[in-house]
């Protein structure tokens, strides 16, 4: 069975699911929206990180004995640790999960063009930066609220710990303006570094238009929902495409039930954090932001190592 990802680049399946769902965004009530997003992370988002401990096995195969049990205790372990510091440190662990993010969302979106380097990784995470600003941009006053609840805090900024009158000064401009600001700055540098890798030719339309159609997909969404939509269909899905090639050699049913099998415990767990959620707690809700991204940061960072390992190979 040749898979339907071997004839038609993804990138077409993206933009048509993009522009089908600035379509009827419009039409849909906030709190399904918001729900569909939740959804979305708790069952997609969460399976393509489910075989991070067979991808370890297979890396590490000839080189450590006992493998799967060690590394079972170093991820959660991680996971802990991680989880532990966004309650100690709040807003410095918000700034390493965005930056460990874009990192990575970056990573996924180019690696098969641009080589783990140090100019990629500076590539990486200026492209998942931009990605994140122009959720920023768009959902400014929801993002300033999620980062005074996860800090504490009034000032959204307070974590990079300015001079008192530069911070009043910041919190005198609107957020807004401070987020645009910065996505400008970074589309500059986005463009720059497809120049200086050879790629503008190839890239800048496609992904111009890619941009563009995020940026009216976020403005007309919830946070919520912006992030779970590229989480999902522009970060996990082709993860999930690049593990099958890396654990099965190939992407046909065969490899897909292979995968399902192996995730099953997660996607379980996933499911019943799921019900869990839409019985107890309210999208709409105050809290529910900030313990929606301390839980996926948390999950994150081994994640992102693991992934980094398996694209270096």
């Amino acid at each position: 069975m040749v898979s339907l990802f071997q004839k038609v680049d993804y990138y077409c399946y993206g933009v048509l699911v993009t522009l089908a769902f600035i379509l009827i965004l419009p039409f849909i009530e906030e709190k399904f929206v918001n729900f569909l997003g939740g959804f979305s992370v708790f069952t997609i988002g969460i399976l393509h990180g489910a075989n991070d401990l067979r991808i370890i096995s297979k890396r590490f195969k000839n080189h450590i004995g006992n493998l799967y049990i060690k590394s079972l205790v170093l991820y959660v372990l991680v996971v802990l640790i991680g989880g532990a510091f966004f309650f100690i440190a709040p807003s410095l662990s918000l700034l390493i999960f965005i930056l460990f993010s874009s990192y990575h969302f970056g990573e996924q979106h180019w690696s098969d063009d641009i080589k783990q380097n140090i100019m990629g990784l500076f590539f990486y995470s200026i492209y998942g930066a931009l990605v994140f600003f122009l959720i920023f941009s768009t959902q400014h006053l929801e993002v300033a609220e999620v980062m005074e609840k996860i800090s504490g805090k009034d000032d959204f900024l307070h974590f990079i710990n300015l001079p008192k009158s530069f911070n009043e000064f910041i919190n005198s401009y609107l957020a807004f303006e401070f987020f645009v600001g910065v996505t400008f700055a970074l589309s500059v540098l986005f463009i720059l570094n497809l120049i200086y890798s050879g790629l503008i030719s190839k890239y800048l339309f496609r992904e111009l238009i890619l941009l563009m159609l995020l940026f009216i997909l976020f403005y007309l969404s919830t946070l919520l929902f912006a992030f779970a939509f590229y989480f999902v269909v522009w970060h996990s899905i082709p993860s999930l495409k690049d593990q099958l090639n890396y654990l099965h050699g190939e992407i046909n049913l065969n490899s897909i039930k292979k995968y399902l099998k192996h995730s099953l415990l997660y996607w379980f767990l996933s499911i019943f954090s799921l019900f869990m959620i839409y019985k107890y707690v309210d999208f709409e809700s105050t809290y529910f932001m900030s313990l929606f991204f301390s839980f996926l940061a948390a999950i994150s960072f081994p994640h992102v190592i693991v992934v980094g390992m398996m694209k270096s190979q």
